[in-house]
């Protein structure tokens, strides 16, 4: 399905002046060579800020682009090639390492991992494989394998991006659900997190 709008400064004219229950932005530089990015946050793609969140702590750099509308968040979704936030920018362009989690749809709990950072893709599959999760390759699409794709465009021009399916992200919740709200989350999640973590500080 396109997108509704077809970059940041289209999707601020139309939901900018409904910002409190449209959209939330959170950009912290930790000034981290690592910076982890949700851009697909919220109620767009439920549990990728969570897990954003639990994996960049108070070391890397952190983004999220929340979609906050109780229905039809999908229409915040900005695809990654064209995503151009400025602050989202600024952190991606100054870091060695990115990492972009994602939502993708599935009954069955797989990680796809995509991105153009080949020895990171390695690590990070290693990492969830040996802790018991599902991997995958992912379709033609959500890949990650354009350059324009905001996890491609840091300092090494190559990123990781994770698709997690719905079935994944349900699990990092103690009632397995991705409703709102996401208060509760299990250790699932914080062993999912420690995988990843453990592959960037490899």
């Amino acid at each position: 399905m396109a997108d509704t709008y077809r970059n940041f400064d289209d999707l601020r004219k139309h939901e900018g002046r409904f910002f409190q229950n449209s959209y939330k932005i959170v950009a912290k530089d930790r000034k981290s060579k690592i910076t982890c990015i949700a851009i697909h946050g919220g109620n767009i793609e439920p549990g990728t800020s969570e897990l954003a969140e639990e994996l960049a702590r108070n070391e890397f750099n952190l983004y999220k682009f929340e979609g906050l509308k109780e229905k039809n968040n999908s229409v915040l979704h900005i695809t990654s090639s064209n995503f151009d936030e400025p602050k989202a920018d600024k952190l991606v362009k100054n870091a060695q390492k990115v990492i972009s989690i994602h939502g993708a749809k599935g009954d069955e709990p797989i990680t796809y991992i995509g991105g153009l950072d080949e020895k990171l893709n390695k690590k990070v599959k290693n990492e969830l494989e040996k802790a018991g999760f599902k991997v995958g390759v992912p379709r033609a699409g959500i890949d990650g394998k354009t350059t324009n794709n905001i996890v491609n465009r840091g300092l090494t021009k190559a990123g990781c991006q994770l698709e997690i399916t719905r079935a994944q992200r349900a699990l990092f919740f103690a009632n397995k659900s991705l409703k709102s709200p996401r208060t509760k989350r299990s250790e699932i999640l914080y062993k999912y997190a420690e995988c990843l973590r453990n592959a960037l500080n490899d």
